[in-house]
């Protein structure tokens, strides 16, 4: 008998991509797809873990009303749901007294401007993330209804130095407006990538 000569993977294997190409470049194509889909995917899961770090970072401690932790966390830290509620001014004074307590950043929610949260706190939390305002853009507030706005919300809003807009009750849009008590923007953040660049900033 005669035997016939052996054939090499790779020749077998463009032989066979080549007797359906139609079939073979299909295949390609979905691999291909399939790949770029799992880059995509680990690329934004890494991007949103790390700025949900960002967010978070230094903070040991978040004190609030009697509520779920998680939603506690969700609405002082990340401005993702509605907070429990306030605490007295007086509980306030106490944790700052505490010697074992370094920095204490005091912050009010519940108002808005088209669906941007207006956070009323404090300059040490825009020096937490590492943050001033832009050069030729202002200053931080130093007075009530003087609000510094986050680069998302001054993007999406229009909103500049200068000018006045009205908060909305409530933390999403549509709530009733204050129009008897305007704030005025008097500055304006650079992108710091953290919870920052989306909220409306101003005196407690």
């Amino acid at each position: 008998m005669k035997s016939h000569p052996s054939i090499g993977f790779w020749p077998l294997v463009w032989a066979q991509l080549w007797a359906r190409p139609g079939v073979s470049l299909l295949n390609l194509t979905l691999l291909s797809l399939g790949l770029a889909a799992v880059a995509f995917v680990t690329l934004v899961s890494r991007q949103i873990e790390d700025g949900l770090q960002r967010d978070v970072q230094g903070i040991d401690l978040v004190v609030g009303a009697k509520g779920s932790p998680l939603q506690l966390m969700l609405a002082g830290v990340y401005h993702l749901d509605v907070p429990t509620g306030n605490i007295p001014l007086s509980a306030l004074a106490a944790m700052r007294a505490q010697p074992l307590v370094r920095e204490v950043i005091p912050m009010s929610l519940g108002d808005s401007v088209q669906g941007f949260r207006i956070v009323g706190t404090e300059a040490a939390y825009v020096a937490h993330y590492g943050a001033e305002v832009a050069p030729g853009q202002g200053r931080l507030w130093q007075k009530p209804l003087e609000a510094v706005l986050g680069v998302d919300v001054a993007r999406q809003t229009g909103l500049g130095v200068g000018q006045h807009f009205a908060g909305a009750h409530g933390l999403g849009a549509g709530g009733t407006e204050h129009e008897d008590a305007p704030y005025t923007v008097v500055g304006l953040l650079p992108r710091t990538g953290t919870v920052l660049d989306r909220l409306v900033l101003t005196g407690l």
